[in-house]
């Protein structure tokens, strides 16, 4: 009989590019969705302290009881005995950081890593006719179950989620698992050793210039309309370098002054910039974020260089340039911090799907008699990373 195992991962830190596990929730169900092996959360000693903003934000547990907690060595054939199972597929939201996570443990205290399949829950829900523009798993439990998520960061619970948008996706298509993960081979990969092989491409229309990234695709059926609407974002909410919407922007960032908040700021102190890929194709979104930077105490910066963390997003075939550059400046020994773009949202209390709600912000007051933007001056300009990447160039650190 076939089993479906559902995980999720929750890490300390992931300093010096490994992870380190604190927990792994996980529940076990047929094809049916009949569960074989009830949700437990397996709590696991770190042994490496905790980052700050896991500390604030992502702990569902007090730290203190870790301590007390056998380390990933002591779990690993207990692990190994679900993952190696030969009739048990693993599935996981975002998995692919999940797989990573797991072999980071397993070198940290040199352990063969697990040999299975895996398959992507947010891929799958990707490839949808509706429903398809969240992004983290709070968002899609929203979209395809009506439910608000709870315990947030817990991983038993969030591996109970993922089978829940799974199960509601089936239903949708009168499918059960086997079905349908038949249906999207592509949304499959296989991991043994260090090695990961995954066999999704990007879904239909998600080329250089993404869908999502410029407002929802008109209904039609002639292809070529089809086509058309795939390549042509809404230009209204793109940062291209010597853009107006640029040029707005730079105006925006040195006029916006904190608004009052009601708890103790998280990003007080902090320099922080995100991936071109999100600031590039999410104008008004970028204005609203930036807001809420400062009003956590933090700044917003255009230049790589200058943050001490880097939110990154997907880039796509583009490639992440700040990421890139925020790596290389770790390597010469600079402190800064690279998270997932999901952790800046979670810290706003925010998510991409409502920050792309936002009704269009009034910046009339930034604009010139006859709308006219002068250029900045010169010794205001952005650094070179600002509006565009720069593929095949020297990343400025």
């Amino acid at each position: 009989m076939k089993k479906y195992l559902f995980f999720d991962i929750e890490c300390a830190n992931c300093y010096n590019n490994c992870a380190k596990l604190f927990s792994l929730g996980y529940v076990v169900t047929d094809e049916e969705f009949n569960i074989i092996r009830e949700k437990e959360d397996v709590l696991i000693n770190p042994r490496d302290r905790f980052d700050w903003y896991v500390a604030k934000k992502m702990m569902a547990y007090p730290r203190e009881i870790f301590a007390d907690k056998p380390p990933f060595s002591e779990f690993y054939d207990f692990f190994r005995e679900m993952f190696e199972d030969p009739d048990t597929i693993v599935i996981g939201y975002a998995v692919t950081n999940d797989v990573h996570f797991l072999q980071d443990d397993c070198k940290r205290y040199g352990l063969e890593p697990y040999t299975y399949r895996f398959y992507d829950v947010q891929q799958i829900y990707a490839r949808q006719p509706e429903n398809n523009t969240a992004k983290n798993l709070e968002d899609s439990l929203l979209s395809w179950c009506g439910i608000e998520a709870e315990n947030l960061h817990r991983s038993d619970e969030d591996a109970y989620n993922t089978m829940l948008i799974l199960k509601a996706i089936c239903a949708y298509h009168g499918k059960n698992i086997t079905e349908l993960l038949e249906m999207y081979p592509d949304c499959g990969g296989y991991t043994q050793g260090f090695q990961t092989d995954y066999a999704w491409k990007k879904p239909e229309g998600e080329g250089k210039k993404k869908r999502h990234r410029g407002g929802k695709k008109k209904k039609g059926n002639a292809e070529a309309a089809v086509e058309t609407e795939a390549a042509t974002p809404d230009t209204s909410n793109m940062m291209e370098a010597g853009s107006e919407n640029a040029k707005l922007f730079v105006k925006y960032l040195a006029s916006i002054a904190p608004k009052k908040t009601r708890k103790p700021p998280l990003l007080s102190g902090h320099t922080v910039t995100v991936s071109l890929g999100y600031q590039r194709y999410h104008f008004n979104e970028m204005l609203y974020l930036t807001q809420m930077i400062v009003n956590e105490g933090g700044r917003y910066t255009l230049a790589t260089r200058e943050a001490d963390i880097l939110f990154t997003y997907d880039c796509g075939e583009e490639g992440d340039q700040r990421l890139a550059a925020a790596e290389a400046m770790q390597a010469a020994g600079s402190e800064i911090e690279i998270h997932p773009i999901k952790v800046l949202f979670d810290t706003l209390e925010t998510s991409e799907v409502k920050l792309s709600r936002k009704p269009k912000m009034d910046l009339s007051h930034l604009l010139e008699p006859q709308s006219v933007i002068e250029e900045p001056a010169a010794e205001e300009a952005p650094a070179d990373d600002a509006f565009k990447d720069m593929s095949g160039e020297s990343i400025p650190v």
